[in-house]
């Protein structure tokens, strides 16, 4: 199977990851509706903006009584500034619930508001004096009556949510979720004045959306059918410790260190985990299984061109899928993530203790996922197995709820980070400086991101 070409790798960078970037945003958009956190857009792809499809239902509150605002309704002011509006407001009955038709500014005094500058996005509106002042001569008064069917209100404006609006974009690369307040805004229904919990809960809501699709789907694979390969010994170096154990060529590796090995990756992960340290090794060899006991050396034990046992190893028998009941798939999927989770985590103790060599710990970006995405959509095309893309599917969501989680700023696990200092500290750093923070923090890893793609790109072209 060569090597996919541009054209695969670009669709099948489409059919992997943007799905996922757009399931991870949902999990945010999801947790912000639910936390009374304003959403202003869910643009499906990455801008430029190709169309707004609509705009979802909200509300506007009027002397104390809410009225629903329905699909594609649109406010005749800039919302941002809307306290102490006076507006009169027509609506039908539906159902019980008060429905808005349309709404106008009541007075001469509100259109010429409209005249002067709208306040910055991370400007509390009532500090613009000049709105105050104007707004503080409005009459208050509520006065509801019939018109041509439909009930009319007018008063002032105490509160609304104009509705998400719904966005298609140019670059079809998963999509985001804008919340209002997100990069520094205050006022009611934005990120930084909802509680603590509702920020932390919204911000693990992405990640945490990744991991769930990640153990759904791992189970799926496990129950419709998992691809178990015999591992098998194809070559021993001489005086390495597995010669030096008795390790012998045709040798299938049943179990190391009480792990069942079903694939050939299972053995150099363990083999990793503990180098220079003594792992039970059970084989089997013409029908009976030995049980052995080998020390994989460390990096620095390592001679060159060798693996720390001292084997090459291949599955020559093939594969066979195996489908496990629902528990046990549910326990083996919850198995795959601890695993992951472990090798991410403690990769910086395992480099220092060089029980991998940095060449095996190389970051893979979106080049090389694409490139490795084309290659089981092949395989996936060719075997007529959905195992493999859904398998590269649930790695990648996994892989994306772990990155997030880490405390870097600009990524979901560095803006908990500061929610956590603040109710440790009971007091909030200032809005406009973890931005500062979270925008010099954006910088760094999109430098780091084409030192990765460089790097993949190196790879790709040897």
């Amino acid at each position: 199977m060569g090597n996919p070409g541009f054209f695969e790798m670009v669709i099948a960078f489409l059919i992997v990851l943007g799905p996922l970037i757009m399931l991870h945003e949902l999990g945010h958009f999801l947790m912000a509706k639910r936390g009374g956190i304003r959403a202003l857009e869910f643009g499906m792809g990455y801008p430029p903006r190709a169309k707004k499809l609509w705009r979802g239902k909200g509300f506007i509150v009027i002397d104390g009584a809410r009225f629903d605002t329905p699909r594609n309704f649109e406010m005749p002011w800039d919302w941002l500034i809307y306290p102490n509006k006076s507006v009169t407001l027509t609506y039908d009955e539906i159902n019980g619930k008060a429905v808005a038709r349309s709404i106008e500014l009541e007075t001469a005094a509100e259109q010429a508001l409209l005249q002067l500058p709208a306040p910055a996005v991370d400007q509390p509106a009532l500090t613009v004096k000049a709105n105050n002042q104007a707004l503080a001569a409005l009459p208050k008064r509520r006065n509801v009556q019939m018109k041509r069917g439909a009930h009319e209100i007018s008063g002032i404006v105490n509160d609304l949510d104009p509705g998400t609006e719904y966005s298609l974009n140019w670059l079809p690369i998963g999509g985001f979720v804008r919340m209002w307040g997100e990069e520094g805004a205050t006022g009611k229904g934005s990120f930084n004045d909802a509680p603590k919990r509702w920020r932390a809960a919204t911000l693990l809501a992405g990640p945490g959306m990744n991991l769930l699709i990640a153990l759904v789907i791992f189970t799926v694979t496990y129950m419709s059918g998992y691809p178990e390969m015999p591992v098998n010994v194809r070559e021993i170096a001489p005086g390495s410790p597995a010669a030096q154990i008795g390790l012998q060529p045709a040798d299938t590796i049943v179990s190391i260190g009480g792990v069942a090995i079903r694939r050939i990756e299972q053995v150099k992960q363990v083999v990793d985990e503990h180098a220079g340290q003594a792992l039970a090794l059970v084989v089997l060899r013409n029908g009976q299984q030995l049980k052995l006991e080998i020390t994989p050396r460390t990096v620095a034990q390592t001679p060159e061109g060798q693996g720390k046992m001292g084997v090459v190893l291949a599955t020559d028998n093939g594969y066979s899928l195996v489908k496990h009941p629902f528990g046990e798939s549910v326990m083996l999927a919850l198995g795959d993530i601890k695993d992951t989770v472990q090798q991410i985590v403690t990769l910086p103790t395992r480099l220092m203790a060089q029980q991998i060599a940095p060449s095996e710990a190389q970051v893979v970006g979106p080049v090389g996922i694409s490139q490795l995405a084309a290659t089981v959509i092949e395989k996936t095309t060719s075997t007529g197995e959905l195992f493999w893309v859904l398998n590269l599917f649930a790695a990648i969501s996994l892989a994306l709820a772990i990155t997030n989680l880490l405390p870097l700023p600009a990524l979901d696990g560095g803006r908990l980070i500061f929610v956590i200092l603040e109710a440790i500290r009971h007091k909030r750093i200032a809005p406009e400086r973890e931005a500062i923070v979270h925008f010099i923090g954006m910088a760094v890893l999109l430098a780091l991101m084409v030192l990765i793609t460089i790097q993949d790109l190196g790879r790709l072209a040897n």
